[in-house]
């Protein structure tokens, strides 16, 4: 049986994707050539801050994330020198669906079409949230 980091690291889990417990993939993304992003949105409640936190994380121009569209164009768009994939690992995202449940679901979209995007480009991509929170419908990894 593989473990989730496997599963992510060979395409067979992608999207947008839950996991209830930690997923320690920054070394094994690296090994295996993907590009790692850590979001962090611990403490963020809503939409301005949570989009604050995406320009640090993918290195986006604040100009530019500062809208959902912004942040859609900007994730579609990232320049990352062709890695084998791409890991989101989003950490404090329980805060953001009970702080602000609608700015969460546009966040859910937006991370969604980048990953559809990234696909398009024929780089597999992954955005898992991490940890306990309330009830979602995404799949689990």
């Amino acid at each position: 049986m593989s473990s989730p980091v496997d599963r992510l690291l060979t395409g067979a889990s992608h999207g947008v994707l839950r996991h209830d417990g930690p997923l320690e993939a920054e070394k094994a993304a690296d090994d295996a050539g993907w590009r790692y992003v850590l979001l962090d949105s611990a403490l963020v409640g809503e939409r301005e801050e949570f989009l604050d936190r995406c320009a640090d994380a993918f290195d986006l121009p604040r100009r530019l994330t500062s809208s959902w569209e912004g942040l859609d164009t900007g994730l579609r768009g990232l320049d990352w020198d062709e890695p084998a994939g791409v890991l989101v690992v989003w950490q404090g995202w329980e805060e953001l669906a009970e702080g602000d449940p609608d700015g969460f679901d546009c966040a859910i979209e937006v991370l969604r079409d980048a990953c559809v995007a990234w696909k398009d480009d024929e780089i597999p991509g992954a955005v898992v949230l991490v940890g306990p929170g309330p009830e979602t419908d995404l799949p689990e990894v």
